[in-house]
């Protein structure tokens, strides 16, 4: 995984869904194929959930 300081959260997907995570890796996709090609999928551990994440500055960082 690659380290993204400052993230900015673009989904949320609780772990608890069916297939969480597929789901924000292709939504991360999309997200790459739009304004956020640095987009990827994070675990956040705490609150249970896949994250997608871009850093900050979309297209231009």
């Amino acid at each position: 995984m690659p380290h993204c300081p400052n993230p900015v959260e673009l989904e949320r997907i609780s772990d608890a869904e069916r297939r969480a995570e597929s789901r924000a890796e292709w939504l991360a996709g999309e997200h790459r194929a739009g304004n956020h090609p640095t987009a990827h999928v994070h675990y956040d551990l705490p609150g249970q959930a896949f994250t997608v994440v871009a850093p900050k500055g979309g297209a231009s960082a």
